[in-house]
């Protein structure tokens, strides 16, 4: 059986850099959102305006007065129609790369006081902990930022998260597909692809989420530190993963509710 010391020695991440990383992201989330009110409450306007117009002509309702009335439709249409694809595609890249990152950073969690792994004649110390690579020293040749199947073991919550996180880029990933099909054929969209886009988006979210359960593994978990009540703080993977989590709820929104078709 593995043994867990600690070393007074904390991890290498730095809260500077995640809180400006954080910043970043929510910058370009509440563009976003602003953006997606703005064409909301345009075409509630529009809407609006165009009964007002309907209403307003004469009781022949001649065609040639109408043009106009049409014509200024038709054009708000394909305005709303690129502006929401726009922010489907934007969120939904943004998302797909904060996901990705959050896999392949060794920093997805910091941890307070290294763990020293002792098995055998093999002596790991683990600083910091990510889905799929950790930050390491050992007495042999493994060092740096290496693969997770260099620790000795891993336990339920950290296999659940490193899975998770695989199954929110694959459910994000189709999404960014869909959407290079609306931008060639602005007909493909229907009802059955919206509900295909929120459902992608609502699952890719949920998983987004689960990859915190990594902060509930052993490495983590108070009952194996006697001197610390959580050993992992937040790390750049870890802003990353909810940030992306964010950015699908985006895009669930979005998908449910932008007028996107010609």
């Amino acid at each position: 059986t593995p043994v867990v010391s600690y070393e007074a020695e904390s991890g290498s991440a730095s809260g500077g850099n995640t809180m400006v990383y954080f910043f970043l992201c929510w910058i370009v989330l509440l563009t976003l959102i602003v953006a997606l009110v703005y064409v909301l409450v345009e075409c509630r306007c529009r809407r609006n305006q165009k009964q007002q117009q309907l209403q307003s002509l004469p009781e022949t309702h001649d065609v040639e007065v109408a043009e106009p009335v049409v014509a200024v439709e038709s054009r708000s249409r394909k305005m709303n129609y690129h502006i929401g694809l726009t922010i489907l595609f934007v969120g939904s890249l943004f998302g797909l790369v904060l996901s990705i990152f959050s896999i392949v950073t060794c920093e997805f969690a910091a941890i307070n006081e290294s763990v020293r792994l002792d098995v055998d004649q093999l002596s790991i110390t683990i600083y910091n902990l990510g889905l799929w690579k950790v930050d390491v020293t050992s007495n042999s040749a493994l060092s740096g930022c290496v693969s997770t199947d260099n620790l000795p073991f891993l336990d339920a919550p950290y296999a659940f998260a490193k899975a998770s996180a695989i199954i929110a880029v694959m459910f994000g990933g189709i999404g960014p597909l869909i959407l290079m099909c609306l931008l060639t054929k602005p007909g493909f969209v229907g009802i059955k692809v919206r509900y295909l886009l929120v459902c992608l988006y609502v699952l890719a979210s949920l998983f987004q989420l689960t990859t915190l359960t990594l902060f509930g593994s052993m490495y983590c978990n108070s009952s194996l530190f006697e001197e610390s009540e959580n050993n992992c703080r937040s790390g750049i993977g870890s802003v990353a993963s909810v940030s992306a989590a964010l950015f699908w709820m985006l895009e669930v929104v979005a998908a449910a509710c932008l007028p996107f078709s010609l």
